[in-house]
C-alpha cells in the first residue's frame, strides 16, 4: 500500500449467491481499479454459495496479477465457516477474517 493511501473497503452483506456473483465481481474489480489495497468486509454476509466463493478466488488472482492486495475484514458468520469446512474449502472453523483467509484452501 502506498504511503497515505487508505484501503478501499467493500462492505458485503446479505446472501452472496449465484444471482449476485456478476455484480459482486464488478464491485470488487472497481475497488481494485481504485486502490492498491482492498478489504472485503464480510461480517454482515448471511450466506455464501460456490459461485460467490469463486468470485473471491478470481478477485484474489486479479489483485495479485495487478500487484495489489485483497483481504477479508471483520468476523465470519459461524454457519458460513462451518459449511466451508464441511465442503472442504476451509481448514478449520474460523471466526476472524484474517484466520478465515489463511484457512481458505488455495487462497
Amino acid at each position: 500500500m502506498q504511503a497515505g493511501q487508505s484501503p478501499k473497503i467493500v462492505n458485503l452483506h446479505g446472501s452472496l449467491t449465484v444471482d449476485r456473483a456478476a455484480a459482486l465481481m464488478g464491485e470488487i474489480s472497481e475497488a481494485l481499479k481504485g486502490g492498491e489495497n482492498v478489504l472485503l468486509s464480510i461480517s454482515l454476509v448471511e450466506d455464501l454459495d460456490l459461485a460467490c466463493l469463486q468470485v473471491f478466488y478470481a478477485a484474489k488472482a486479479e489483485a495479485r496479477a495487478a500487484g495489489k492486495e485483497l483481504h477479508f475484514l471483520g468476523s465470519v458468520p459461524m454457519r458460513i465457516s462451518k459449511r466451508l469446512v464441511a465442503c472442504g474449502f476451509l481448514h478449520g472453523v474460523s471466526e476472524h477474517a484474517e484466520d478465515f483467509e489463511s484457512a481458505l484452501v488455495g487462497f
